[in-house]
C-alpha cells in the first residue's frame, strides 16, 4: 500500500494556534468549536486508516496462506484428512469474510 501517513495529528490541529488580529478577525470560540469538530473527525479517520492498515495486512497473510493450501492441493494433497478439509473450509470462510469487510460486498 502507497504512503497514507496523515501530515496532521488531532493534536496538531488542537495545539494550532493562530495570530489575532484586530481589523476583520474570526471569534476565537467560532474557530475553537470548528476546530474541535474536525479534531473528532480527523481523529475517527486516523483510527478508520489504521484499521484499514491491519485489514490489508491480515488479508494479505491469509492469501498467502490459501496459496499455500493450493499449492500443497496442487501437488498431491489430495489425501487430506476430514480435519485439514474442514480447517480449510474455515479458512476460505475467514477470508471471505474479510474481504467483504476490506472491500465491501
Amino acid at each position: 500500500m502507497s504512503d497514507v501517513s496523515l501530515k496532521l495529528s488531532a493534536k496538531d490541529i488542537y495545539e494550532k494556534e493562530f495570530e489575532r488580529t484586530l481589523i476583520r478577525g474570526f471569534k476565537p470560540e467560532d474557530v475553537d468549536s470548528f476546530l474541535d469538530e474536525i479534531i473528532a473527525d480527523y481523529q475517527k479517520m486516523s483510527d478508520m486508516n489504521n484499521e484499514l492498515l491491519k485489514l490489508t495486512d491480515e488479508n494479505a497473510k491469509l492469501k498467502r496462506e490459501i496459496e499455500s493450501l493450493r499449492l500443497r492441493v496442487a501437488t498431491g494433497g489430495h489425501h487430506q484428512s476430514q480435519s485439514n478439509q474442514t480447517n480449510n473450509l474455515d479458512l476460505l470462510k475467514r477470508i471471505s469474510n474479510l474481504e467483504k469487510a476490506v472491500f465491501g460486498k
